[in-house]
């Protein structure tokens, strides 16, 4: 009887990574259920991508099938599976999942292309070790672990990392035979910044009561602003001046398209700013011939785990991914930053490590 696999996925870059992690382990032929709990009308979730995914699938000989959360969570019985694979174990999501399901192994992959978890808050830091410490105590015979493809402190498998590459390779040919609308390969010389989710802020100050908020309400603004703004100049000033800066916002940002152009446009005035239409994810963007012209090279910019998604797929060109940060600049604008915007400061500690990480076991698979 073929094995049974659930995993937890939402994302067409997340499925890839659990379908490179399937094919490292040497699990071939399983019946495979790939479940979202979230919304399937993003640009980047797996519903656009299920024909293609089920094809990458079928090439290990699995059996895929996508199933809706909500059909999962209202069964009133646990569902039975041999392994259940998740981006995260503490959040929300994970732990629906972990109680839905009666699994004799769990394992966490991690999110995005499977970076180890590490949240840019103390507090959540100490949650999540709570409720993973909560999960292994009352998992009984279900064996539990954490098997990021990229960790923070050792060093990323080289086999693994190979079959994400042959994965994504594979994925890159077939969505490049598709034109997009959205992509204009006739402009000139263009490099793509790749935006994390921008969360807004519209109270100047609140407080609750009885269940009700009151305070003093403001126009929606950017949080962090600032640092957002200090780190794109950073890497837009030393770009040449006929280059265009293609802006990928997060797809929960689509709505505030608006609000992000105001805060990128006074940086370099004069410059050309593009910012791209929500209807397309970073990896059919990069498959479908963003590319600096002339060169060959590929340039991409980012705060977040989608530039490790970015170097994989521009692999063996992953030195054009670059990371945003603000200028080197005085000690107490450094201190200012771990206290005020603590979450960006925190995210870039982790971005660079993770993304020095992987470039560096790139380089060791082209030698």
């Amino acid at each position: 009887m073929a094995q049974s696999v659930v995993l937890l996925s939402s994302q067409l870059i997340t499925t890839l990574s659990a379908l490179a992690y399937l094919r490292w382990r040497g699990l071939r032929g399983t019946r495979l259920e790939v479940v979202s709990l979230y919304r399937d009308d993003l640009s980047h979730s797996t519903r656009a991508f299920q024909p293609l995914l089920r094809d990458l699938a079928a090439q290990d000989g699995h059996q895929c099938q996508f199933i809706a959360g909500d059909s999962v969570m209202i069964e009133p019985e646990l569902r039975a599976c041999s392994l259940l694979l998740l981006p995260r174990l503490d959040d929300r999501e994970g732990q629906q999942m972990f109680r839905a399901y009666k699994a004799s192994e769990v394992v966490e992959l991690g999110e995005s292309i499977g970076v180890e978890t590490l949240l840019y808050s103390r507090g959540g830091r100490r949650e999540r070790q709570r409720v993973l410490q909560r999960l292994r105590r009352s998992g009984g015979r279900t064996a539990v672990r954490e098997e990021p493809l990229i960790p923070l402190n050792h060093p990323v498998d080289a086999e693994r990392l190979r079959c994400l590459l042959d994965l994504g390779a594979a994925c890159r040919a077939a969505m490049a035979e598709v034109a997009f609308a959205s992509t204009n390969r006739g402009s000139a010389t263009r490099v793509m910044l790749c935006l994390p989710y921008l969360k807004l802020r519209t109270w100047r100050f609140r407080w609750r009561l009885g269940g009700r908020s009151l305070g003093w309400r403001q126009a929606p603004m950017i949080e962090n602003r600032s640092y957002v703004r200090r780190a794109v100049r950073s890497a837009w000033c030393h770009l040449p001046a006929e280059t265009t800066l293609a802006v990928q916002a997060h797809p929960k940002n689509e709505a505030h398209h608006d609000l992000i152009e105001k805060l990128l446009r006074p940086l370099q005035p004069g410059r050309l700013l593009e910012l791209l239409p929500s209807d397309a994810p970073l990896e059919v963007r990069l498959s479908s011939g963003l590319s600096l012209e002339g060169s060959g090279r590929w340039r991409v910019l980012g705060f977040g785990t989608n530039l490790l998604a970015a170097a994989v797929f521009l692999a063996p060109q992953h030195h054009g991914v670059g990371l945003c940060q603000p200028a080197e600049e005085c000690w107490w604008r450094r201190c200012l930053d771990q206290w005020l915007n603590h979450r960006e400061w925190h995210r870039r500690q982790h971005v660079r490590a993770v993304l020095s990480n992987l470039l560096d076991a790139l380089d060791q698979l082209q030698v």
